[in-house]
């Protein structure tokens, strides 16, 4: 039996565990597995009780963690968009073919957790994912993946204390034109631009666990510029975008990934001034647009993954190895960013670039 202090010792031990080293590929692989594999508010009446179920099973999850999740209500739902299609004319055939009163009318939700900073709370780092996905696609990759990875962090996370504030947001409607993050800016930018909190960054998991080894398997949505932009041609890396004058951010997440999970090969795409249209498709383009520091962490989508919204998107498919290396990644350097004694900034000449701690 372990004697009082024994036990105490044990605790201080595990307080003392870097959230990287937390998170775990079975715990993360059976989270993904256990995700519903319909998900949609726009699909059939089995789609739309899957995505319910799914919004639930995340608050259990994160529950079970230890957390207390606030639910953030989304204004739109299917009655109000039979509304609106009616108003516009829209032909019945492109209407939702089946639904209940109670899911027509169901308030839909994003779910957010946070870690409290200890020194300035107001000071906020964003993980954000979506947990809805297409009709008809399982949505492994897209983007059960990234919520699941998120659900992975918030266990590494809980119970850490970083200087600055983690905010753990669950967007629902990623699918339907980033409805829940859309309405997460608008409902809180008033506070941002009245100076009551400041992002310091914000990370969309977006499609986080498809790796190839294959031979000009990665295609990428610009082409390439000597001395500027030169993507790599093989799928084995993950990617982090942003526009160029979030450089300093990007670049210190993706050290810090890098040393958190040696072996993960880690793209800063941050060479352009203004966002390319491929880097607004997920929950980071409302807090870009609103000028944060937002960025995608994505393993290209499209550009490498042929089962991106087809039925073919299973958790079989992805790289449970790589896939758990990013999520590792992530959890130590997102700690690393909340707890960092100087935030990252623009190098002067004589001034190199931040590196994690």
């Amino acid at each position: 039996m372990l004697t009082l202090m024994a036990l105490v010792s044990a605790c201080l031990a595990l307080d003392d565990i870097k959230p990287a080293a937390r998170v775990s590929e079975a715990r993360l692989m059976a989270t993904l597995r256990d995700l519903p594999p319909a998900r949609s508010a726009v699909g059939d009446l089995a789609h739309q009780q899957g995505l319910a179920q799914a919004e639930l099973l995340i608050r259990i999850w994160l529950a079970d963690a230890g957390y207390e999740p606030a639910l953030e209500p989304l204004l739109w739902n299917l009655a109000r968009q039979r509304q609106h299609d009616e108003g516009l004319g829209v032909p019945p055939r492109w209407r939702v073919p089946e639904t209940t009163e109670a899911l027509a009318s169901r308030t839909w939700h994003n779910i957010i957790v946070e870690v409290k900073g200890r020194e300035t709370p107001a000071e906020v780092v964003v993980l954000g994912a979506h947990f809805d996905a297409v009709a008809g696609s399982p949505g492994a990759d897209d983007n059960g993946s990234g919520a699941a990875g998120l659900v992975e962090i918030a266990r590494a996370l809980h119970g850490t204390t970083p200087r600055r504030t983690i905010r753990l947001v669950f967007f629902n409607h990623e699918e339907l034109r980033v409805v829940g993050s859309s309405e997460h800016v608008k409902a809180r930018r008033a506070r941002w631009d009245a100076g009551e909190e400041r992002i310091i960054a914000m990370v969309s998991l977006e499609m986080i666990g498809y790796f190839t080894d294959a031979p000009n398997s990665q295609k990428s949505p610009a082409p390439p510029i000597k001395g500027v932009f030169e993507p790599p041609t093989v799928g084995d890396f993950i990617a982090l975008a942003t526009v160029s004058r979030h450089s300093p951010v990007a670049r210190f997440l993706g050290e810090g990934m890098a040393r958190h999970a040696p072996g993960l090969k880690v793209f800063v795409a941050d060479m352009f001034p203004v966002a390319l249209p491929d880097m607004l498709r997920s929950d980071n383009a409302p807090f870009l647009l609103a000028g944060l520091p937002a960025m995608m962490l994505t393993d290209t989508s499209n550009f490498r993954n042929a089962n991106y919204h087809k039925p073919t998107d299973t958790p079989d498919t992805l790289d449970p190895a790589r896939y758990t290396l990013v999520v590792r990644g992530l959890a130590g350097a997102a700690f690393d960013l909340a707890d960092a004694p100087e935030l990252p900034k623009h190098p002067t000449p004589e001034q190199p670039a931040p590196s994690p701690k």
